[in-house]
């Protein structure tokens, strides 16, 4: 065991920044630090230590990672950016896979579980000082992973390419081995139990499971893991280790609890039911804000198909909060809701209910979410909502329609309309003429056509009415014109109110 009057020999001349918003633990610490190390500074948050950091530039930092202002994971990134061999210490009571991978991109030295023990204190700084008078990246950062990586509760394994390196003991239970020698010894290649099926990840004749989640790192891939007659479902990740080319570090968490295997199944039966599990639906979000996935949100601006990445904040059964950019928070106060699509999830994800809308924070938050198996997201054509001061006119069996019409929306295949009453005597499959005036920088653009009523609808306050067009000649490209300039017209419109 390393004594403190050892280390005392090789810190008599080093600095050292401590951060903790607690002050009685920061007291405790001046009086320790203070006896081994030539200089002991003392921070409450990470702004104030990144402030101490740049002008004393101290040998070691030592922080909590939960604090006001700035926590110590992005007090770790800002030192990092400003000094790539800084020897930092992270101090967390959590157990937290998240914490984890997030201390690895940071390139921490060492993850310390509160409360230090002094003896894990006193062979981590003798870790250091070794380190730091090696001047070895590669010894630094395999000092770091050995000490945190048994401490996680999800199952992970190291690789340096396609060879295992390290492997946690969940792992390695999981595998029915005690070691990662005899892991190594037995050559247990986990992808043997992989199960081939469209969706999951698994090897083929061409590449390894570990090859091709290694090439997409970030990405999460479900598994389906058979070990006789067992079924486990897993979500894999590939973590990439700074300054470590070929190493990385793969992450399986069990999610078969969540009974979600048979939703998987039915990815191509595209009808239009809701698959209705809530409870399932939540803890598949939070496994996903756990791994700092990103998704997509899919939104229309007036038909102009708006979509943005953005990030889970918070998986609540009351609420979903979720981080993306301005223009996409835009298109959703328009709408008022708006579509979640991942490969991480079985089926796109609908969100109703806008509760929450932060332009400064960049949130925005739903009550309503559901699984829907068919979603705007799969639409083939593009579909406009024109200007206010359109107008149409409907002919049947040429006669004209006298009440109240307005075009919904239009693509280059249809026209949806909306109207006060339902024409009498018209059903589905009957030819129509329609006659509308557009307007393309602000001169009309008249075009009379054909049309088949497709599909009619009564909504609470009006009847939509979906006519196909049956265009003649050179009626089609003056269409694609009026849309294309259309999309134009909207994109600037969204682009102003971004400028303000």
């Amino acid at each position: 065991m390393i004594e403190f009057k050892d280390i005392k020999q090789e810190t008599g001349e080093l600095s050292v920044l401590f951060v903790d918003d607690n002050d009685s633990l920061r007291q405790n610490a001046a009086k320790l630090f203070g006896k081994l190390f030539k200089e002991v500074i003392l921070a409450a948050d990470g702004v104030e230590a990144l402030a101490l950091y740049k002008k004393h530039n101290p040998a070691l930092l030592i922080t909590d990672i939960k604090m006001l202002k700035m926590d110590g994971l992005e007090l770790s990134r800002k030192v990092r950016q400003h000094n790539p061999d800084a020897m930092i210490f992270i101090m967390s009571a959590y157990d937290e896979k998240e914490n984890l991978m997030e201390a690895i991109r940071c390139g921490v030295f060492r993850f310390l579980k509160k409360p230090v023990n002094l003896n894990e204190l006193a062979e981590a700084l003798g870790d250091a000082v070794t380190m730091m008078r090696q001047r070895g990246e590669r010894h630094l950062f395999d000092s770091f992973i050995e000490t945190i990586f048994h401490y996680q509760s999800a199952m992970l394994v190291m690789y340096e390419k396609s060879r295992v390196v390290l492997a946690n003991e969940s792992f390695l239970d999981h595998v029915g081995v005690s070691s990662v020698e005899e892991l190594i010894e037995k050559r247990i290649d986990i992808g043997r139990d992989f199960v081939e099926e469209d969706g999951f990840l698994h090897s083929t004749l061409e590449q390894s499971w570990i090859t091709l989640i290694s090439q997409t790192p970030h990405k999460l891939y479900h598994v389906k893991c058979k070990r006789g007659s067992s079924v486990r479902h897993l979500i894999a990740k590939y973590e990439p280790l700074p300054l470590k080319a070929g190493y990385g570090v793969v992450s399986f968490d069990d999610i078969t609890e969540l009974n979600l295997l048979h939703y998987f199944g039915a990815r191509e039966d595209q009808n239009d039911s809701i698959v209705e599990d809530n409870e399932a639906l939540i803890d598949l979000l939070r496994v996903l804000e756990r791994n700092g996935a990103k998704v997509e949100l899919h939104n229309y601006y007036k038909g102009l198909s708006i979509t943005n990445d953005a990030q889970i904040a918070s998986a609540g059964h009351d609420l979903l909060v979720l981080k993306t950019k301005y223009l996409q928070q835009k298109a959703i106060q328009y709408e008022q809701k708006s579509i979640v699509v991942s490969e991480a999830l079985p089926h796109a994800i609908m969100c109703e209910g806008l509760e929450r809308l932060l332009f400064e924070k960049q949130e925005v938050g739903f009550k309503n979410i559901f699984f829907v198996k068919t979603s705007p997201v799969m639409r083939k054509t593009i579909r406009v909502i024109p200007e206010e001061n359109h107008t149409v006119t409907l002919f049947i069996k040429e006669g004209k329609f006298h009440g109240e019409v307005r075009i919904a929306d239009i693509s280059l295949d249809a026209v949806r309309l909306r109207l006060n009453a339902l024409p009498a005597g018209l059903g589905e499959e009957d030819e129509v003429r329609i006659d509308m005036v557009l307007m393309v920088d602000e001169k009309p653009l008249i075009i009379n056509t054909k049309a088949r009523l497709f599909k009619k609808r009564e909504t609470r306050y009006s009847f939509e009415l979906l006519f196909e067009f049956l265009f003649e000649a050179g009626q089609r490209s003056e269409l694609v014109k009026y849309i294309t300039k259309r999309q134009m017209s909207l994109i600037r419109e969204l682009k102003g109110m971004q400028n303000g």
